[in-house]
């Protein structure tokens, strides 16, 4: 490829200081959150940054015409390799698609991929609403790729659903370079054929977002506890009662064993626990019904005699307490200047207690990763386990490889046996194995054939599908 050729034609769609040739700007587009180094033979050939739908929309025809791959970037925390590029492209930075808007007499808002997802919340937190997004790199993850993977993360769906049950419509272009817009600016979701489905949990592969159209969510009052457990069955177990026992869920439970629990407690200055703890964060039109829901949740779990259990009333305490759980993998690999690499396990609710025991066990017998402490946490209200372990930084890229390899693999065989899938990352890339096996070649092939049909050529982010 002649890359200042490439350039010269890409400058007459997008301005010229918006183009990199630069080696390092090709490599930091082409990092991601695996331990090895990107592959210098698939470093992109450029990066541009457009400023809207109609940039795009020409750069994907041009690519169409020279048959050059095209990869849409938006922060690149991807936990499933779709940020990982298999051959050498161009690199779409959604950066600058960055407009906001609330329509309050609407009832919706809108925004562009580019945002990042904290400060879209903050917008919204100042109008009195809830942005149905929270993932732990909330930081720096943009909007655009949160809304591909349609993940709620530490929120649990039974509480308030999936982001895509807000999402009334998006603008897209195709990957040949046609623009449609989906959904609706009234306030009922589509019945029927809906094409905001292709592009809201499609990951990245349809079409590239350039507007995204959410229902305003009013803010909820909060009810705030924790348990400690000396047992992670007993935990468990009382995660359980509570769906069999129809309480009210909470919008956030999240827990840490005991070992990782100590090491994040350690770090906010609160002593050890004395067990595994789990975190509980009711909702509620008022602080009066939140506080309710939080009592009828500990009837639930005090069938199962934790060693404390809590409301909290002070915030100050709240958020010692909370950010002892979100800042544990960061600390980790600060503390080690290693790696952090975590799987993700989900159970469904019969089999809870079994699925647990799996994820304490997650890396026993593996030749790679067995060599390494494992530590647990996660998203347990939706029964969700995040086993995970640190990469030394010393290791070979061939033994990075292999224990991201062994990683995946040993998810997907716990996922199969339990019959889930995860929910919080996508379900390709590092993961197309795992959903061929999970809903088998006729579940794939449907994939396959609507890629055909809206990217003949492969266009839009060749290799996600095909798997990492």
């Amino acid at each position: 490829m002649d890359i200042d050729k490439l350039a010269s034609d890409i400058e007459k769609i997008v301005s010229k200081e918006y183009i990199s040739t630069n080696l390092f700007e090709r490599i930091k587009s082409s990092m991601d959150v695996f331990p090895y180094e990107a592959e210098r033979e698939n470093l992109p050939y450029l990066v541009v940054m457009p400023a809207n739908k109609d940039e795009i929309s020409r750069i994907l025809i041009y690519a169409n015409e020279h048959d050059i791959p095209v990869y849409i970037r938006g922060s690149g925390t991807s936990f499933t390799g779709a940020s990982r590029y298999q051959e050498p492209g161009i690199v779409i930075m959604t950066r600058r698609l960055n407009h906001f808007q609330i329509y309050e007499s609407l009832n919706y808002f809108e925004c562009g991929p580019g945002l990042i997802c904290n400060d879209v919340s903050k917008k919204l937190i100042s109008k009195g609403f809830f942005l149905p997004f929270a993932p732990g790199s909330r930081l720096i993850a943009s909007m655009g790729g949160l809304v591909s993977n349609n993940t709620s993360a530490h929120i649990i769906d039974a509480s308030i659903g999936k982001p895509a049950d807000y999402i009334l419509g998006v603008e897209a272009v195709l990957p040949t370079g046609e623009i449609v817009e989906t959904g609706t600016k009234g306030m009922r979701r589509i019945a029927g054929n809906d094409l905001t489905k292709i592009f809201a949990g499609g990951d990245g592969i349809f079409g590239v977002i350039t507007n995204i159209r959410m229902r305003l969510v009013p803010a909820f009052s909060y009810a705030y506890g924790y348990a400690i457990y000396d047992d992670l069955d007993r935990l468990a177990k009382g995660v359980q009662r509570m769906y069999w026992e129809k309480r009210p869920i909470p919008l956030f439970m999240e827990f840490m064993e005991e070992k990782t629990a100590n090491i994040g407690f350690e770090l906010k200055g609160l002593g050890s626990p004395g067990g595994s703890v789990i975190f509980f964060v009711s909702i509620g039109r008022t602080k009066k019904e939140a506080s309710e829901h939080l009592d009828l949740l500990f009837e639930s779990f005090k069938e199962e005699n934790p060693l404390t259990l809590r409301k909290i009333e002070d915030m100050d305490e709240w958020e010692k307490l909370w950010s002892a759980r979100e800042v544990i993998g960061s600390f980790l690999m600060q503390k080690t200047g290693n790696q952090w690499s975590s799987a993700e396990i989900v159970s469904n609710l019969e089999r809870l207690v079994e699925c647990m025991e799996d994820a304490k066990n997650f890396n026993k017998g593996l030749p790679v990763l067995g060599k390494l402490d494992l530590y647990l946490f996660g998203h347990i209200g939706s029964l969700t386990m995040h086993p995970g372990v640190i990469i030394p930084k010393d290791w070979d890229n061939d033994m990075k490889r292999e224990a991201i390899r062994e990683k995946f693999q040993r998810e997907e065989e716990i996922n199969l046996k339990y019959g889930t899938c995860g929910g919080e990352w996508g379900q390709l890339a590092y993961r197309t194995s795992f959903f061929r096996r999970r809903y088998g070649e006729v579940g794939y092939n449907i994939l396959k054939n609507l890629k055909k049909a809206l990217d003949p050529k492969n266009i839009l982010n060749r290799g996600v599908l095909e798997g990492v």
